[in-house]
């Protein structure tokens, strides 16, 4: 596995991206594979690789709002404005998807788990490439690796690159926002109080 970093490597890291490899990165919460979310094979080689169920989405993550609208990302008004205050941040939001959207058909959902993460080393690549699904880097069921050497020690191999830099073994707060109210699915870094705090603050500004 070679080692690379955002700051000596990013050119090779985006040529990478954008050529339809698959890295291990840090993220701002554990480490975790990256890839083009518009590449359907490396969508694919991801899920074989964590020998994860295919029912289960792959979180993918952009560097603005205007990008995920831009991909098919539908925004409930009302929750708009909270998103644009609280991002970016360790926060991975379940939205719905328009019909245009390309990831309905890459992913075969009605929804996706979305993040703009509070690394700008990795919004800086989607910048310059294009939306990264980010899921653990880990074989389903095990723990998340927080580490390139826990990165091929899972993988022996089959992922050849690999972002050095540090990782937090807490995930990202998971929250659903395509019901008629918000659910936390998941507590993680950002604490449930944090949540329900700015939605009602975003609310009571209107």
């Amino acid at each position: 596995m070679k080692i690379l970093t955002f700051e000596s490597d990013f050119n090779i890291i985006k040529e990478l991206i954008l050529s339809g490899e698959i890295l291990c990165s840090p993220t701002d919460t554990q480490y975790g594979l990256i890839g083009s979310a518009l590449n359907v094979v490396a969508i694919e080689t991801a899920y074989r690789l964590k020998k994860r169920d295919q029912n289960k989405p792959l979180i993918v993550l952009f560097n603005s709002v205007e990008k995920l609208k831009k991909y098919g990302v539908f925004i409930p008004e009302k929750y708009e404005n909270f998103l644009k205050e609280i991002w970016p941040e360790r926060l991975t939001v379940i939205l719905p998807l328009n019909e245009e959207s390309p990831f309905k058909t890459l992913f075969n959902r009605s929804n996706l788990a979305v993040r703009i993460p509070a690394f700008k080393p990795l919004r800086e690549l989607i910048s310059e490439t294009v939306p990264l699904f980010a899921p653990s880097a880990n074989i389903q069921g095990e723990k998340p690796a927080e580490s390139c050497q826990e990165c091929h020690s899972y993988f022996k191999g089959q992922v050849k690159y690999c972002i050095k830099g540090r990782s937090t073994p807490i995930p990202s707060t998971l929250l659903s926002l395509i019901g008629s109210a918000p659910e936390i699915l998941r507590e993680g870094a950002v604490s449930i109080e944090t949540i329900k705090k700015r939605l009602s603050e975003v609310r009571m500004r209107k």
